[in-house]
């Protein structure tokens, strides 16, 4: 089922539901599922030392947050029939089987383990998938700055947007649309899935 293929108040609850959990209710932690490729980019001499890196700093942030953290990169260079999954400072790492993406994977988890996440990733289908599951998209961008600030121990002010122009229009249909059906002309009070991603960003 596509994610378009949900009706609104199906997408809604969802949200509403997904930004309790995700967000660890009220314990403060939080499960992670990280599309690894996307955050770091694939525009490296030297991947395989990027992608080392990127594990370093998650194994350190989860000793920070305590977060559950899953990173998935695409595997589809190798030759694996299956899924390449270890484990790292208690970081779980998937590498896509053969002729499969990262992408193809964060979905089934989303499917399979019927939880509510805080999925990494800038890619709009993602996110799109995400919200329709019930969990929270929060834009690559966005969570290297919270990765950042809790390696270095700096934190910015509470509340803090820390979300770049990119992510927030991958929120501006939804946030057109919620203004539309209220029927009352503009607003500005902000969308469901604004409020989502904000709390979400605060968790991190």
């Amino acid at each position: 089922m596509n994610p378009s293929d949900l009706g609104r108040t199906s997408i809604d609850r969802s949200i509403k539901t997904g930004v309790r959990v995700a967000c660890g209710g009220g314990t403060g932690l939080s499960r992670l599922i990280i599309d690894g490729y996307n955050l770091i980019g694939t525009q490296h001499r030297d991947l395989a030392s990027q992608r080392n890196r990127l594990v370093k700093r998650l194994v350190r942030y989860r000793a920070v947050r305590g977060h559950d953290i899953t990173v998935v990169f695409d595997g589809h260079g190798g030759l694996s029939p299956m899924e390449t999954i270890g484990a790292d400072g208690g970081v779980r790492i998937i590498f896509s089987r053969i002729a499969r993406k990262a992408d193809d994977v964060i979905k089934e988890m989303l499917v399979r383990e019927k939880d509510h996440f805080i999925v990494i990733s800038s890619d709009r289908e993602i996110a799109d998938f995400a919200w329709a599951r019930g969990s929270v998209p929060v834009d690559s961008e966005a969570f290297l700055r919270k990765l950042e600030g809790a390696l270095t121990e700096e934190k910015g002010p509470a509340g803090e947007d820390l979300m770049d122009d990119l992510a927030w229009k991958m929120l501006a249909d939804e946030e057109e649309e919620t203004v539309r059906s209220s029927g009352k002309g503009s607003s500005r009070r902000p969308s469901k899935r604004r409020k989502a991603v904000d709390r979400a960003l605060k968790k991190l």
